[in-house]
């Protein structure tokens, strides 16, 4: 299988913001079950009057927790972080954030969670965190020879998936900076057939 010219192939880059972040749904669900716990302690506690106006925080806040949980089932995760340029997949070289790396130079590419995609549902739980997925949870490193990792995270969407890069990546195997379980697991191959006949193309493509 010959490498045929082509646009290099470019990903999204993102860098993820360390540290705990509270959503202000989360926020605001919070506060207002903090005020309700205060209004019946108070009440019943020290008797305090609030001539009936917990009623309606009670009942505004009921409309809100449920407005809230049925609309994360069509909200994307947050963004918690900065995107920082792109990827691109040359056949001798790989771009990160407008800096070249040589085949030459990489010791190996290795990528993790690369099945996130942009609009997948995370999960059908009732809670409050968005469902629809950002598509952030997919990352890299690239390890140079000096020793030097490179890491990212990427943004994955319906038409641009690391899946769908099947020739610069067999030939990044192919310079041995891609291992063949690694290739295979980018590429979501499992049927046995589909491996023999990959196989049988980089064969091929090394005796032209």
């Amino acid at each position: 299988m010959a490498i045929i010219k082509m646009n290099p192939r470019k990903l999204s880059l993102f860098r993820e913001k360390k540290g705990i972040n509270i959503s202000p749904e989360n926020i605001v669900a919070i506060s207002w079950t903090a005020l309700i716990f205060l209004i019946y302690y108070l009440k019943h506690s020290f008797e305090f009057d609030f001539k009936g106006i917990e009623i309606g925080i009670l009942l505004l806040g009921a409309f809100y927790i449920i407005g809230l949980l049925i609309s994360t089932y069509f909200r994307y995760e947050r963004e918690i972080g900065e995107y920082c340029g792109r990827i691109s997949f040359y056949e001798n070289r790989i771009n990160i954030e407008n800096n070249d790396f040589h085949l030459e130079e990489i010791q190996k590419l290795e990528f993790f969670s690369t099945y996130d995609v942009k609009g997948d549902f995370t999960n059908y739980l009732l809670e409050f965190t968005p469902h629809l997925s950002n598509g952030l949870n997919n990352s890299f490193i690239l390890t140079l020879k000096n020793g030097k990792q490179i890491e990212y995270n990427f943004l994955q969407t319906k038409s641009e998936q690391i899946k769908y890069y099947k020739e610069v990546l067999t030939n990044y195997h192919k310079k041995g900076i891609i291992s063949w379980l690694e290739l295979l697991n980018i590429l979501k191959i499992e049927d046995y057939n589909e491996i023999q006949k990959l196989k049988k193309e980089i064969t091929i493509a090394n005796t032209v």
